[in-house]
């Protein structure tokens, strides 16, 4: 799928409605409308993003901690199942963008998450440090 720059920035600017927060070994969904936590530094604008192309194997993400990083998927997607967590890292999904908001540095992760129109199951394996990367990713198929 291609997305002109304008319109990839007009998805990341109104992204985020639906917020994964880990409490203890919990997740909680909530209606967030106030956005990132408050020691996340906001995404910014970004004239490219990274490549990533789905080929059912997991596709590894390693975010930079204390910043939001966006990956547009090429479908709408949800949650595989609702109680999945990430330590330290809350998790906005709007349609087709999820956003991702690491407040510390963790191990590889698993999420997963299934695409609304195709049933395809998309793997992330996420980590987060302070060498991680910040630009938004882009996943095709």
């Amino acid at each position: 799928m291609l997305v002109s720059r304008s319109t990839s920035l007009a998805v990341l600017g109104a992204l985020f409605t639906l917020c994964l927060t880990a409490t203890g070994s919990q997740a909680e969904v909530t209606d967030n409308s106030a956005g990132m936590p408050s020691n996340v530094r906001p995404m910014g604008e970004w004239v490219e993003f990274r490549k990533a192309r789905h080929t059912n194997e997991p596709i590894l993400l390693h975010l930079r901690s204390g910043y939001e990083r966006a990956v547009l998927m090429p479908e709408p997607i949800k949650l595989l199942n609702d109680a999945q967590v990430l330590p330290g890292c809350a998790v906005e999904i709007d349609t087709d963008v999820i956003g991702f908001f690491p407040t510390r540095t963790f191990a590889r992760e698993p999420i997963l998450f299934v695409g609304l129109q195709s049933g395809t199951v998309y793997e992330l394996r996420v980590r987060a440090s302070p060498a991680g990367i910040r630009q938004p990713l882009q996943i095709t198929r």
